[in-house]
């Protein structure tokens, strides 16, 4: 993540072409012979952003109906030809988004798979007095997650932990489980609500490794196995979940992820999608990002002042004293370009022990943090 300025789009895509049109002749490829790019289009509605884009000769690949736009292809001359057409109309780049991955330097690999972020949080206390998450579903915009494991297969009240799974990207269909071919959703989510107790938790005063262990689990992969994805992706997704949101009852919104700000949080397609599910009176929990230390480094969608943006905090692993606590390195901070505070709050984002399996990529990337068996022990705000 980098720092940037408050530059509105329609101010960037106009020095681009200034660029492009003040050139020296053969400097650069001319407009009509550049390969057609991705875009979002949003219109008054889809069905009039779907016309005008047909109209300019671009192709839709994706309605994005949360926010009454398309994803399309179109050539810069299209795209002109799109502005000269309607006043309502705005065009956004398909800007990539990054899952909150961890860096060289995430801890090393636990020998024993002890997750002692519950009772850091004060959620085993909580555990032991029954509340649990029950009664809530939890949807997770990420990488997917492989849910077959035993200790996420069902919740602590028993019940099968996943109740959707499905992707808005190219891959294999998620089964019942789900599916994650990177490990990071996987992860996440097993921190949210890991059921195992006893010996598999470490010690009695932490009964089970999870936050939530009685929620259950919506999954909609948005990302690849390298973690990269598209707005488009995302606000796909989103749009997934809130057209579920009342078939199971969705509660909370994780979004383990990432992108560099470049106009306005209000302006930014996909915060508008994010906004509409807060609107929707979901709980939208996003990660600050890992560009930190420095101010100003909160990405999208972690600079909405409507939802809750964690930071990550160590607890320099002495879980049993709180004076030699820290914020990571990593950890993004505010304030936004708007002014406002963030994160929110701050929670354990370092040396977090997971399921992940061997062969994902961020395990066979890090395989000195796995602990070769069903454990993964990472860094981020992601956790």
């Amino acid at each position: 993540m980098r720092r940037t300025t408050r530059a509105s789009l329609p101010a960037l895509t106009a020095v681009a072409m200034t660029a492009v049109l003040c050139g020296p002749p053969g400097s650069r490829p001319s407009v009509e012979s550049r390969p057609a790019a991705s875009y979002i289009v949003q219109a008054t509605d889809v069905k009039t952003a779907v016309r005008l884009v047909g109209e300019a000769g671009g192709n839709v690949t994706r309605e994005l109906a949360v926010i009454d736009a398309v994803e399309a292809r179109l050539t810069e001359t299209q795209m002109a030809g799109l502005r000269r057409s309607s006043q309502s109309l705005r065009l956004f780049p398909n800007e990539p988004v990054t899952l909150a991955l961890p860096g060289k330097k995430g801890g090393r690999a636990a020998s024993v798979p002890v997750a002692q972020f519950p009772r850091v949080v004060g959620a085993s206390q909580l555990h032991l007095e029954g509340i649990q998450g029950q009664g809530v579903t939890v949807a997770i915009i990420d990488s997917g997650i492989d849910a077959g494991w035993w200790n996420l297969r069902r919740n602590s009240v028993g019940e099968t932990t996943m109740v959707h799974s499905s992707t808005v990207i190219p891959g294999p269909a998620p089964d019942v489980h789900g599916n994650d071919l990177s490990g990071h959703g996987t992860h996440v989510g097993s921190v949210i609500v890991n059921n195992a107790t006893g010996k598999g938790a470490g010690s009695s005063d932490i009964p089970y490794n999870g936050v939530a262990p009685g929620v259950r689990m919506m999954s909609v992969r948005a990302f690849d196995a390298d973690g990269q994805g598209t707005y488009g992706d995302v606000i796909a997704a989103l749009d997934r979940v809130l057209a579920y949101k009342d078939v199971y009852d969705i509660r909370v919104l994780n979004l383990s992820f990432s992108a560099t700000p470049r106009s306005h949080y209000w302006e930014d397609p996909l915060n508008q999608a994010v906004m509409r599910a807060w609107q929707e009176g979901i709980v939208v929990v996003a990660s600050a990002g890992n560009g930190g230390p420095g101010p100003m480094t909160v990405g999208v969608p972690g600079n909405v002042p409507y939802v809750i943006t964690v930071g990550a905090m160590s607890d320099a692993s002495t879980t049993r004293k709180n004076d030699d606590d820290f914020l990571t390195s990593f950890s993004a901070a505010g304030p936004t370009h708007e002014g406002f505070v963030k994160p929110e709050v701050v929670a354990p984002g370092g040396h977090i022990v997971a399921v992940m399996t061997q062969d994902d990529t961020i395990a066979a990337q890090h395989w000195d943090y796995h602990d070769q068996g069903n454990h993964f022990t990472m860094s981020g705000t992601s956790q």
